[in-house]
């Protein structure tokens, strides 16, 4: 009948999805018939599949086309290129015409079968089963699978089509970054976890990128965190459970076009009155993220990887000139590997005495001031024998001698390329192994190294070639992979008793990651005003985000990726990094980040002027403490995201799409982040303002609008 189990939470609670029920020849029913299952009453004619909710009978809630089924024959290739990814299909031939045969329907799932009658020898004897049933009064599951017989190989893609129209808004996929609207419709997103690229489509950036790393550039399609699911303004909400690569194809006016590269398709359709039921609906199967430690309500979180002494004279500095820090943030805890390129994080996870001896004491003295310390981990692994430093463990050999590393076709370690070294990948299908990286953190990073929190990385680079202790296809793990990172790590949290005190933020992830999340971030942006892939596209990612269930999110304050060289090129200006920490007060979390080019960025300790704005924006971010408080308990209960697209707060106002830079933080403050740089040295800088329908009042002035117009505000620096 169906049935499926899974792991659900961290306390691996069964939970049970798929069709319940028996179903025989008796409860066979006339094709276009109508059928109710729990709350959902469906028919299927010769138009194809409609199903519709019993409260919004005007608006099926699950809709497929005529030609509603595609079963698919082809070669299918995914390259890699140091965790980007290209997809290469080609069609051999094609199943397009679906028959059904028989539907057997009661009242707690409805079954339905049939044939393809194209006239390809590939078509002869491919037949499907589909199941229909309510896994709620809100979530219709559905479940399709295509049947061969032995002399034929099973398909390679199968694609379900459903109606759209010219005029529906769809928005979702994981957290996208559309350059100019956050409207998917008039694209194709393909749902896979990979690095999100340099410049992601900018004209000039990713072209030069690609010439020096091929496919390292990335595009407006590529994201760290992505998901198979969309919600459009029409009410309309989809999502798959499939792991397998699968692309949403919104290119037609009329259709959607959902294919997994897979022989079966699993996922629900939500019944919703707006985006907000439709968000919560959906983050009942991805779970939903919960509180962070109180102690970030004490103000940001300053990135600085160098010598402790150094560090502890910048923090100094910071509190003298008011800034308000709740943490610091050294991702060199473990030391630093010296490579041709530069100095990089030491992946091996223990404490880098030497590179920073007396840490313990240097934990101690911030920690006096209550600030507390973060730390860096991914689940890679460099091979240290001869290191300079000549750390007491090398977990690489002991992944080694455990077997807890993902191999190649041969049986060998699959080493992974990552710019100047090798690694080696952690197999999270390998129970010995996860419990190992789960000791590491507990006694590495909490006990010895009192690490408060750290940066859990990556975790989108598992190549399709690789070959799992549990046997498990790389390509259905692949998606997988980033889920269980975050898993391992929230499970280590709670068997230390230590969840609401430790931070961890992650920027991998896949429809289930917000179940285990604390929080996310977006990975690594420009530090340039850019619309693709810097400050604008921080804050479309991070609005898209929120409507795939990502509630808690932020990004690196003032960006990360700098290329400059002897002043050529491009690094973070001041203008740049004063108004991205203005935007990051306004969201779950402020966290600078030196970037990879620390001496060619302004930093948040530059100068007097640079560290009188940070202290301005910090307390800003704590005195709305109490506020975003209130926030982090409603996501964790409902899913709905801290900062929203204003069609959250307003449904029925068409205007909200046209100014998709603005966000609520909540639903009561309206924010318009400044994102053009002023060129001229007497800048008045004015912002354009959209207010919805409500009454206003302006933060800083008092002054109080009506709404439903668009105002112009002096917004000057800070």
């Amino acid at each position: 009948t169906g049935i499926t189990l899974e792991t659900g939470d961290v306390e691996d609670t069964v939970v049970a999805h798929g069709c319940f029920g028996e179903l025989d020849a008796s409860h066979e029913v006339e094709f276009d018939s109508r059928w109710t299952v729990g709350a959902f009453e469906g028919q299927l004619s010769s138009e194809g599949l409609t199903v519709i909710h019993s409260e919004r009978l005007n608006n099926p809630v699950f809709q497929t086309t005529p030609d509603w089924l595609t079963a698919e024959f082809g070669d299918f290739e995914v390259v890699e290129y140091q965790g980007s990814f290209q997809l290469d299909y080609a069609l051999t031939e094609s199943c397009n015409s679906p028959v059904v045969s028989r539907v057997l329907a009661d009242l707690d799932a409805v079954m339905i079968e049939g044939f393809f009658e194209d006239e390809s020898v590939y078509c002869e004897d491919v037949s499907f089963q589909m199941f229909l049933c309510p896994e709620s009064d809100t979530r219709l599951h559905f479940s399709l699978d295509i049947d061969t017989t032995s002399t034929v190989e099973s398909p390679s893609r199968t694609s379900l089509k459903l109606t759209s129209n010219a005029t529906e808004r769809i928005m979702g996929m994981g957290e996208q970054f559309p350059h100019n609207t956050l409207n998917l419709k008039g694209r194709s997103i393909p749902a896979l976890s990979q690095e999100g690229g340099v410049g992601r489509g900018h004209a000039v950036i990713t072209p030069v990128v690609e010439q020096v790393s091929r496919g390292s550039g990335g595009s407006e399609e590529s994201t760290y965190f992505a998901m198979p699911h969309y919600l459009t303004d029409q009410n309309h909400s989809i999502f798959l459970h499939n792991t397998e690569v699968s692309e949403f194809n919104f290119v037609e006016d009329d259709q959607i076009v959902v294919q997994v590269y897979s022989d079966s398709i699993v996922g629900e359709a939500l019944y919703g009155d707006g985006p907000a039921d439709l968000i919560s609906t959906f983050t009942e199967y991805t779970g939903r993220m919960i509180e962070p430690p109180e102690w970030i309500d004490n103000g940001a979180i300053v990135a600085l990887a160098r010598p402790l002494d150094q560090s502890a004279e910048i923090i100094s500095e910071l509190l003298d000139a008011g800034v308000q820090i709740s943490g610091v943030w050294n991702q060199t805890w473990s030391g630093i590997n010296r490579t041709f390129i530069g100095e990089q994080v030491l992946w091996n996870w223990e404490q880098g005495e030497y590179d920073h001896p007396n840490w313990d004491q240097w934990v101690a003295d911030l920690n006096t001031n209550d600030i507390e310390v973060l730390c860096y981990v991914n689940s890679m692994f460099l091979d240290v024998s001869g290191h300079e430093s000549n750390p007491d463990r090398n977990l690489y050999a002991e992944g080694i001698d455990g077997e807890y590393f993902v191999h190649n076709e041969d049986g060998q370690v699959l080493k992974i390329p990552v710019t100047a070294f090798e690694v080696a990948l952690l197999d999270f299908t390998n129970p010995d192994a996860v419990e190992w990286m789960k000791d590491i953190i507990k006694d590495e990073m909490v006990g010895d190294a009192g690490c408060k929190g750290w940066m859990v990385d990556f975790a989108e680079a598992l190549p399709f070639e690789a070959h799992l202790f549990d046997g498990t296809p790389a390509s259905t793990y692949h998606n997988q992979y980033p889920v269980d990172w975050m898993r391992l790590n929230r499970q280590a949290i709670n068997e230390m008793d230590m969840e609401g005190e430790i931070l961890t933020f992650n920027r991998a992830g896949f429809t289930r990651t917000p179940g285990y999340s604390l929080m996310t971030w977006q990975g690594d942006q420009l530090t340039t005003w850019d619309k693709f892939d810097g400050l604008q596209s921080a804050i479309r990612g991070l609005i898209n985000g929120g409507l795939s269930g990502i509630s808690l999110n932020h990004s690196d304050i003032g960006g990360y990726t700098s290329i400059s060289q002897l002043g050529v090129g491009y690094s973070r200006e001041n203008q740049l990094l004063k108004r991205w920490m203005e935007f990051s007060a306004f969201t779950s979390l402020m966290r600078t980040h030196e970037g990879n080019q620390p001496s060619a960025n302004a930093q948040v300790y530059s100068n007097d002027s640079q560290r009188e704005q940070f202290a301005r924006m910090t307390k800003v971010y704590t005195a709305l403490s109490e506020y975003r408080r209130t926030l982090f308990t409603e996501a964790a209960l409902t899913g709905l995201p801290v900062v929203r697209h204003l069609w959250l707060q307003y449904p029925n106002d068409e205007q909200v799409f046209d100014y998709e830079l603005q966000f609520m933080l909540g639903p009561d403050i309206l924010v318009a982040p400044n994102v053009e740089k002023c060129l001229l040295p007497w800048c008045s800088f004015t912002q354009e303002v959209y207010l919805p329908d409500d009454t206003w009042a302006h933060l800083w002035s008092g002054v109080v609008y009506l709404g439903n117009e668009v105002v112009s505000i002096d917004a000057p620096i800070g």
